[in-house]
Parts: C-alpha cells; sequence; structure tokens
C-alpha cells in the first residue's frame, strides 16, 4: 500500500500530469492527430509553467500555513502550553550516508530546530523523533542544539499514517511515563512538522490517534516566506524553486481531499 500511495501520488502531481501529456501528446502525433497533438502539448506546457509561478503558491501554499499563523506571525514557543512529550515528525533530515561528521539537514529542518526550542523552553521533558533514520540522523542536529540524548527517544514510521498510529501505541506501551496523572485526561503532544504539512499531520492523529490532544506547534513556513517576498510583477513568471514547494502543496490537498472524502 505505501508503494501504491507513492505511485498514485506521483501520476496525479503536478510533474506526473505533465509527463502524461507529453506522452499523450506524442501518441496522438504519431497516430496523425497532429492538431490534437499540438492541443495538448500546448496544454502540457501551460500546466507546467502555471504550476512553477508564485501565485499558485498563493491558490495552494498559503492556505496550507496560514491558519497557524497567530496574528499574522509565526508563534513564538513561550506562547505554547506544557505537554507530556513533544512529538518531532521526520522528512527534515538528509539520510546518512557516511560521507559526513556533521548532521545534514534537508529543507524542512526548521522542524528540528523548533522541537529544540520547545524541549529549551520547558514545553516537554521528552521529544519522540520519527523516521527510519532519526537515530542517525535527527539525533546529532538535536545533540547540537542543547537537546540530551536521554531526553529523546524514536519511532520507526514512514508515513504520517504510521507517525499517527505508531504514537497511539507509543503512549499505550508508555504508560505512566508520558499519560497525565490526572484521570480523565488526554496526554498531550505538541505536533512539530512544516506548516504546510501540519493540516494533514492534525487530520492523521485525529483519525488514528482520537484518544491524543494534539497542540499544532508548527515550523517552516516556506509558502508564507516565498509568497510574501515574491514582487507582484514575478508572479507569473516561472522559477523552478517555487514548482517545488507548489508541487509539496499539491500533494499535500491530495491527501486532504482524499482523506476527508474517504473517513
Amino acid at each position: 500500500m505505501y508503494y501504491i500511495n507513492k505511485i498514485v501520488g506521483f501520476l496525479v502531481s503536478p510533474i506526473g500530469g505533465a509527463i502524461a501529456g507529453g506522452v499523450l501528446a506524442v501518441v496522438c502525433a504519431r497516430l496523425g492527430r497532429k492538431r490534437l497533438a499540438k492541443w495538448i502539448g500546448g496544454l502540457t506546457v501551460a500546466w507546467l509553467w502555471l504550476w512553477m509561478t508564485p501565485i499558485m503558491t498563493w491558490v495552494v501554499g498559503v492556505p496550507l500555513e496560514r491558519e497557524f499563523l497567530v496574528d499574522g506571525r509565526v508563534p513564538m514557543v513561550e506562547s505554547f502550553p506544557e505537554a507530556d512529550v513533544i512529538v518531532l515528525l521526520g522528512g527534515s533530515m538528509g539520510i546518512e550516508t557516511n560521507t559526513s561528521s556533521y548532521a545534514e539537514m534537508a529543507t524542512s529542518a526548521d522542524r528540528v530546530w523548533q522541537a529544540a526550542r520547545l524541549y529549551r523552553a520547558g514545553k516537554a521533558s521528552k521529544i519522540i523523533a520519527t523516521g527510519d533514520y532519526a537515530r542517525d540522523t535527527t539525533l546529532p542536529l538535536l545533540k547540537e542544539f542543547g537537546v540530551g540524548e536521554e531526553a529523546v527517544s524514536f519511532l520507526d514510521a514512514r508515513t504520517t499514517e504510521e507517525e499517527a498510529k505508531g504514537m497511539r501505541g507509543a503512549f499505550r506501551r508508555r504508560g505512566a511515563e508520558t499519560q497525565s496523572p490526572q484521570s480523565g485526561v488526554k496526554p498531550k503532544i505538541l505536533l512539530v512538522t512544516s506548516a504546510w504539512h501540519m493540516k494533514r499531520a492534525r487530520l492523521m492523529f485525529e483519525k488514528y490517534a482520537p484518544e491524543i490532544e494534539v497542540v499544532c506547534a508548527p515550523a517552516d513556513f516556506e509558502n508564507m516566506f516565498m509568497a510574501e517576498k515574491t514582487p507582484l510583477f514575478k508572479m507569473l513568471l516561472p522559477d523552478p524553486n517555487v514548482f517545488m514547494l507548489n508541487s509539496v502543496a499539491f500533494h499535500e490537498w491530495v491527501g486532504i481531499v482524499g482523506y476527508t472524502i474517504f473517513r
């Protein structure tokens, strides 16, 4: 199912749609339907161009992040409540290749720094880091940010669904160590992930871990920053970095809509 989801996700992505359009245009040309091939080719180019523009960031990216702002600004860690544990979702670090002695950060590495900030602010005494390689990649960076190794535990998971299900099981196993001592009170987590991913992550936790109280503590407001720094005259100019952001946002909306329909 994991690989099927990945394949389907690619096929319905902007680049997947462009590849499908290109193949269809070639097939039509081979069959002698040259006029149709030109129309399909032109639409494919327009499709790609549109997804490379900042105006699409305002359409698909900014709405993912806007609700997590407070008075139009990224919330400070001091504004978050104390919780039983900080849950740091994976996907922010490069895979360990033994080519460097230092932690290799991906574009979403602000997640790790956010978790460290919350920990150092005393919002929780434990961090659970998810992902296949969290012990080898996330932990070294957390240690550089002043988090003690004894405060970090790990959860192997490849998808957001697996992370939510895994956290539900982790709370059941950890029992009194992580749950609130007050009878009838849900265990509370500070959920740390990129702002553009938070909406879908919250949906997954609501579905698969309803007994956990989730407080969203997002980092990495990439779409907001990209959209706001782009001048008006560049809104329809293509940019490969913008294309990457828009493709990720499109993937998030596909997951959100799919979850909402089939929940």
